[in-house]
């Protein structure tokens, strides 16, 4: 986990969550994160053209191939294994090395891309590896920049909410700093000190988070945060954050 986020106060709003509404339940209602809050905490497009694309293994790997230029062992069990692949993913900091490796602009742009959403608004529980899917979306560096990252970035959240609400699930992935963020946004009861941004800056970068500690200091946090989301009404949610 990224050293800003404060896992504790995370996993006690993913205990409200609940997949069949997409919602946090809360005694005094329910609320989610919605288009709006991303555009005003990430300053990312929630507009513009849907990512709907679902290639097939094969396709992501002739993908994965066409980009850094090496071969690529065919799926041991629909995963793949070799130096680049390994669980379905591709090594995040290899991939940076190969991009400036290789001297190829477009592909050195390609590469970066991938690192930069990879591990950032479609964070998975490999962690240091990315998601092969996100490269479809980056061949043509034209469209780029016309896709709707951030409503894609917010379903791909609520699909890893729904999934940590599991039985047996002890963590949670997606862009997490659009979650904690939003909390601090419509709870001032959880949120650090703020600083003056320009009215374009994205929201998430206004909030001064120190490194939060775990172990027994993060155990005792979650007692806390679950006393005060208990006993929280609908005076204490700051409605309109965004003015």
């Amino acid at each position: 986990m990224m050293q800003h986020l404060d896992t504790a106060l995370i996993t006690a709003f993913v205990e409200r969550w609940q997949p069949d509404t997409n919602t946090f339940h809360m005694p005094f209602g329910e609320m989610s994160i919605l288009l709006h809050d991303v555009h005003h905490i990430l300053r990312i497009p929630v507009e513009g053209e849907l990512m709907r694309d679902d290639p097939h293994l094969d396709v992501l790997k002739l993908d994965m191939h066409d980009l850094v230029r090496v071969p690529v062992d065919g799926p041991v069990g629909g995963k793949w294994k070799s130096k680049w692949f390994l669980n379905g993913g591709i090594h995040a900091e290899g991939l940076l090395v190969r991009g400036r490796e290789m001297k190829i602009r477009d592909l050195e742009v390609q590469t970066y891309l991938f690192v930069l959403l990879g591990s950032t608004l479609f964070v998975d529980k490999s962690r240091d590896r990315l998601r092969p899917a996100i490269n479809v979306f980056l061949k043509d560096q034209r469209r780029v920049a016309g896709y709707a990252w951030g409503a894609a970035a917010l379903a791909y959240l609520y699909r890893q909410l729904g999934m940590a609400t599991r039985v047996g699930s002890k963590s949670i992935f997606g862009c997490l700093t659009l979650l904690q963020t939003w909390i601090y946004e419509y709870f001032p009861l959880f949120c650090p000190s703020q600083i003056l941004q320009a009215p374009d800056a994205p929201r998430a970068s206004s909030w001064v988070c120190h490194r939060f500690a775990g172990g027994d200091d993060a155990r005792q946090r979650l007692v806390q945060y679950r006393q005060m989301l208990d006993e929280m009404s609908g005076e204490d949610v700051s409605w309109t954050p965004y003015g």
